[in-house]
């Protein structure tokens, strides 16, 4: 990774290191509008870092007014403008890295504003990063400008927590790794106050899916908070969303929770909130009501990856039972 940055761009990774929340879009190909494109179930809002991973597009077809809101925006994947505009306060910043970009259909109502700047239209062609757009920068065509920011060094594809008799499991898993050196699993007891309680070597260089576990002993406070910070070998660093896990759900009756995503790589993501006795179907059902993919699984907990054909591209629902009355879908996007 290199070591030279522009002192505005060593700046914005502080910043944006910095940011409240991290927001990654988990489905390939959704829509910024829509709350099921991103892994905390809702829209960027103000103060989130908002994360395209490599592989994922994420489309803006309406108007997306966030005028009053500062967000940091990464693209690591593409951000594709299809007849909707984007709109940011000053204090945002739009970062595209390398091999990353932002493309348009050819017309100036497709637009990227910070402030009252117009810093991209459609009509003016693709954006291919590495790039950088904020106040500082020109109109369009020349808002955004060229910096030495590389690839990100770490492409979060899934981060959950869950609870086990009275331990707390930590996943995660990363779809690629450039230069990382570890992670810190980070804990806090009331969402804003964290202490760093492990840290777990990371892969350095991957560009296949690496999962990562730790579990958190004897919790003895009802709820409690997780995040997870990777750090790169140059310093840089960046955050998870923040998970929250209540001790409570092992002993109450019927309260597993099951969380379905996809990661755009042929990959299935599923979360159980706590231990689900005995053998789990999971099925992937095209929506014809044909069967595609079918496994079972034994006394789920935490996070599960399952991989599917390469080839099965589009909209499918994945349907999870155990027939005792544990039953949830949800529709994913390969």
């Amino acid at each position: 990774m290199k070591k030279l940055y522009t002192l505005l761009s060593f700046f914005l990774l502080v910043k944006i290191g910095s940011a409240n929340t991290v927001i990654t879009a988990v489905n390939n190909n959704g829509k910024w509008k829509n709350n099921s494109t991103w892994d905390l179930n809702r829209k960027p809002q103000n103060g989130d870092t908002v994360v395209i991973p490599i592989g994922m597009t994420v489309k803006i077809d309406n108007n997306i007014n966030l005028s009053s809101a500062t967000v940091y925006v990464k693209v690591g994947g593409t951000l594709e403008l299809d007849g909707g505009k984007l709109k940011i306060n000053d204090n945002s910043v739009v970062l595209v890295y390398n091999g990353a970009s932002i493309i348009a259909h050819g017309s100036n109502s497709e637009q990227i504003q910070i402030g009252s700047t117009i810093k991209y239209k459609g009509s003016h062609g693709m954006i291919a990063g590495p790039a950088i757009a904020d106040a500082s920068t020109g109109t369009s065509p020349n808002g955004f400008k060229p910096t030495g920011l590389g690839a990100l060094p770490v492409h979060f594809s899934g981060f959950n927590v869950a609870v086990q008799n009275k331990n707390v499991l930590v996943e995660w898993a990363t779809a690629s790794e450039s230069n990382s050196a570890y992670f810190e699993i980070q804990r806090s007891e009331n969402g804003s106050d964290w202490n760093t309680i492990a840290t777990v070597h990371a892969a350095g260089n991957s560009s296949e899916v690496k999962t990562y576990s730790y579990t958190d002993y004897s919790v003895s406070t009802a709820i409690v908070y997780y995040r997870v910070k990777e750090v790169d070998i140059d310093g840089r660093f960046i955050m998870t969303a923040i998970r929250s896990a209540k001790m409570q759900l092992e002993n109450s009756a019927g309260a597993t929770e099951i969380k379905i995503s996809s990661g755009g790589n042929s990959n299935v993501y599923l979360h159980f909130s706590s231990t689900v006795q005995g053998n789990v179907s999971i099925k992937l059902v095209s929506l014809s009501g044909q069967v595609i993919y079918n496994t079972t699984v034994s006394n789920p907990v935490g996070q599960k990856i399952i991989n599917v054909n390469s080839n099965i591209k589009g909209v499918y629902v994945v349907a999870v039972s155990n027939g005792l009355g544990v039953q949830q879908a949800g529709k994913i996007i390969l």
